[in-house]
């Protein structure tokens, strides 16, 4: 049994969950009070038909107004259907989400499956007018740059990558490099967008870069989601790592990805979100080394108390707001 009753009493709002079961309305709360949970951003993506998961989130937050933030995703049904059109609809779209009362957005294009789906690079001028209008409404913007290195090496991708489309072996993918450009190009013609990039934006062998970037980037913030190899990625060097976290604590938002794709794999599931969770709190709360339901060392930071709240919430807080955004139910019903 993952236990959290030895981890601190504080409030905690995760910035980067997924909800697209409503039937599983009921076990993700029942996860979110067992990790301690004040509120949670279910964040959105869009559906290869060029709808999205909007709806099915934002029936969450009717339920529970008080605590639950949603980050909506971008239509691309014009794309599809009517490409010429595509472009000066985005701004409306932004303002849309932000009128129905949706708390900021998410954008997954620049994970390079969907990138190349998409076919359309993230400094593309049809993305301007998205760009600019996030920018002057100060809206919040969550994106997915790049994946683990190891997805563009043919010698170690792993088989289970493969099957998720996540191989990018064959030279038809943008590479790493290239999609950080890409948010360079974003950052330097839109500064003050208030963007957090999801999985430390894949930086975590390179804590140089990554206090670089953030040097450079100042609207610009890293969640916490891990991804494969993350947090032993910050155990292999734990003093540096604690060293970027304190100096840093700003920048950084808690989040675990949380998602009901896995909770529907049964009680496995539901102990291996848990034991996600688990992992990043005795992370960031813990000191020294300890061993993770894997077996894995993982080395603790033990961070200081004013950094866990910055971390935990108040990051969130002052990038989003202390509480969600009131919905506008008939207008996003209806749509």
């Amino acid at each position: 049994m993952i236990d959290f009753t030895n981890l601190a009493q504080r409030p905690i709002i995760d910035s980067h969950v997924h909800f697209i079961h409503p039937e599983c309305m009921d076990e993700m709360l029942a996860l979110f009070d067992t990790i301690g949970y004040r509120a949670a951003n279910l964040v959105c993506l869009p559906n290869p038909n060029g709808s999205t998961q909007n709806d099915i989130a934002f029936a969450f937050k009717k339920q529970y107004p008080n605590r639950i933030f949603v980050s909506g995703a971008v239509e691309y049904r014009l794309l599809l259907e009517q490409p010429e059109r595509f472009a000066a609809d985005l701004p409306r779209q932004v303002r849309a989400l932000i009128g129905r009362g949706f708390d900021g957005m998410k954008m997954i294009e620049g994970k390079p499956n969907v990138r190349k789906m998409v076919n359309l690079r993230l400094d593309d001028p049809a993305y301007d007018g998205l760009w600019e209008t996030v920018e002057q409404e100060q809206f919040p913007l969550l994106l997915h740059i790049a994946d683990p290195d190891f997805f563009w090496d043919p010698e170690s991708c792993p088989d289970w990558a493969r099957k998720n489309g996540w191989d990018y072996t064959d030279g038809s993918y943008p590479s790493k490099s290239a999609l950080y450009t890409e948010v360079d190009h974003i950052l330097a013609r839109f500064p003050r967008i208030r963007m957090t990039l999801a999985h430390f934006k894949f930086m975590s062998t390179d804590l140089e870069a990554a206090d670089a970037f953030l040097a450079k980037h100042p609207s610009v913030s890293f969640d916490l989601a891990p991804h494969l190899d993350m947090y032993f990625d910050f155990s292999a060097n734990a003093t540096a790592a604690r060293t970027f976290f304190i100096k840093h604590s700003d920048r950084i938002l808690y989040g675990t990805d949380l998602d009901t794709r896995v909770l529907k794999r049964g009680p496995d599931g539901n102990r291996f979100m848990r034991s996600v969770a688990s992992l990043i709190r005795r992370f960031l709360e813990w000191e020294g080394p300890f061993r993770h339901t894997d077996g894995k060392m993982v080395h603790a930071l033990n961070l200081p108390d004013d950094v866990l709240d910055k971390i935990y919430f108040q990051n969130f807080e002052r990038i989003y707001s202390t509480s969600p955004s009131p919905g506008n139910y008939p207008s996003i019903m209806n749509s």
